[in-house]
C-alpha cells in the first residue's frame, strides 16, 4: 500500500513482477486510514523495508489483521518480529535477501498462514493498547513524573 520510492526500490519491484507474472500485485497509493482494515484482509504479505524506524504502527496493524510480514533487522520490527516465528526479518539494504524472502512466502502459502497466525497472537498477547498505556506511563514514572 502506498507509492513506491524511486530509485532500487523501482527496480526491485519491477523484478519481482518478472519472476511472479501471475502474481496480483496492486500498488494503491495514499489509502485513507479508515480504509486500511478492508485494504489489509486482501493482501498476502505485508513488506517494511526500513533503514531505521520506530515501531511502525502499520506493521502492528497488519500483524493483527493476521498476515504474513516481512520487515528489516532495524528498530521496533525487532521487537514485534521474531524471524521464522511470526514473520521474517531481512538486513538492511540488502536487495537479493529481500527478493529471495518475498519469492519464499510467495511460494509457500502454509508458510504465510502459520507466520499470520503467530503474528495476530503476537498482538494479542503483547501490543494491545493497554500494554502500550502501561508501557508510556513507567517510561513517564521513570524520568520522575507523577502519573
Amino acid at each position: 500500500m502506498g507509492d513506491i520510492r524511486a530509485g532500487e526500490d523501482v527496480q526491485i519491484f519491477e523484478e519481482l513482477k518478472l519472476s511472479h507474472p501471475k502474481a496480483r500485485i496492486v500498488v494503491t497509493g495514499f489509502v485513507s486510514p479508515k480504509d486500511l482494515p478492508a485494504y489489509y484482509s486482501l493482501i498476502d504479505v505485508f513488506i517494511q523495508p526500513s533503514l531505521r524506524d520506530g515501531l511502525p504502527n502499520a506493521l502492528l496493524e497488519v500483524m493483527a489483521c493476521e498476515k504474513a510480514v516481512i520487515g528489516t533487522s532495524v528498530g521496533g520490527s525487532l521487537d514485534a518480529i521474531n524471524d521464522c516465528e511470526n514473520g521474517r526479518l531481512v538486513s538492511t539494504n540488502d536487495a537479493n535477501e529481500l527478493a529471495s524472502t518475498i519469492n519464499e512466502l510467495m511460494s509457500d502459502e502454509s508458510l504465510r498462514i502459520k507466520l499470520g497466525k503467530s503474528a495476530r497472537q503476537t498482538i494479542i498477547d503483547r501490543f494491545t493498547l493497554q500494554a502500550e498505556l502501561d508501557g508510556n506511563l513507567a517510561l513517564y514514572r521513570q524520568l520522575g513524573l507523577k502519573v
